[in-house]
């Protein structure tokens, strides 16, 4: 059934008409394009490599960073609902690098594929993490989210 959508869609786009769709992969992506007051549909093909989000962590000391498009969310015991503060993204080696700036500190998060052990669970993780704060290291998982 999607690719029939897809295709109608296609064959909308080569009328004379704009057209843009957003495709998108998953649930949250039955929307239905609306035309604007022209007519005219807009289409647009989503990278879902953008829309990943992970939680990488960290143990003695314990952290966690939550990563999604455009931000982070860093937290510790002593602070459990985080800070949120807005992020970039590129690549780094085999992985990527999330960096912001944290109430005036660099902070950034690399995620690189590869298993991964906390050392303190028998949870695998598919991600390998290195957090670094102002200098600072820390190595550590993380999993999609």
């Amino acid at each position: 059934m999607r690719s029939v959508v897809v295709l109608a869609l296609l064959l909308v786009a080569g009328c004379d008409r704009k057209t843009t769709v957003e495709i998108r992969s998953g649930p949250e992506s039955a929307a239905t394009p609306a035309a604007d007051a022209t007519g005219q549909i807009e289409v647009k093909l989503a990278d879902p490599a953008k829309e990943k989000r992970y939680q990488a962590l960290g143990t003695e000391p314990f952290w966690s960073v939550e990563i999604a498009p455009g931000k982070l969310r860093y937290s510790t015991p002593d602070n459990p609902d985080g800070i949120v503060f807005p992020a970039s993204e590129s690549a780094q080696g085999t992985g990527t690098r999330y960096s912001g700036m944290m109430d005036g500190k660099a902070l950034s998060v690399t995620i690189e594929p590869g298993p991964c052990s906390d050392g303190m669970s028998d949870t695998a993780y598919p991600y390998k993490a290195v957090l670094t704060i102002e200098g600072r290291t820390e190595q550590g998982c993380a999993r999609e989210k």
